[in-house]
């Protein structure tokens, strides 16, 4: 299990996760254009989470060269749920960031039809900021909200997972 960043041969399998039944409900998805230039972005990140060689998830980070140094991640997905992937997947990627840029914010949104990934992010340490009304219009035309979630470095600095293994 690792999380490391993607490379180019890591697409198909990046979409193949954003492509997955049920879940264009929650994300959007890029071509392979779109991936392949993100990658090549000094301001955009791709990191994808491996077991037994496999990619298991992948985030898509945005905004490194901000100078406010706020870090977002644009997307992120799983190729299966309900198997504590995220109780994994989401310190190490919050870890990552925290310790490899100058971020003190990293920043997301969630379908409001998500509480799944809210209590994820709840339960990992981001505080709900607000909605983002009726952002995302979906092909059978219903819009739907996005809820705002943040943590800053001080809060990551300070979460008992981190205070743990300091000892």
């Amino acid at each position: 299990m690792a999380l490391e960043p993607a490379t180019p041969e890591d697409i198909p399998a990046i979409i193949a996760i954003e492509t997955i039944p049920g879940y264009e409900v929650f994300i959007s998805s890029w071509s392979a254009r779109e991936h392949a230039a993100g990658m090549a972005s000094l301001d955009v990140a791709h990191l994808v989470w491996r077991e037994h060689g496999m990619v298991a998830a992948f985030a898509i980070l945005e905004k490194l060269t901000d100078p406010n140094r706020i870090v977002l991640v644009r997307r992120l997905g799983a190729a299966r749920t309900d198997t504590g992937l995220g109780r994994r997947f989401i310190p190490a990627l919050m870890d990552r960031v925290f310790e490899t840029t100058h971020c003190n914010r990293l920043e997301l949104g969630v379908s409001e039809e998500n509480p799944r990934a809210q209590r994820v992010y709840h339960r990992e340490g981001f505080h709900y900021e607000g909605t983002k009304r009726e952002i995302h219009r979906h092909e059978d035309g219903r819009y739907v909200s996005s809820l705002t979630f943040s943590i800053l470095r001080r809060e990551w600095e300070a979460l008992p997972r981190r205070r743990m293994t300091e000892i």
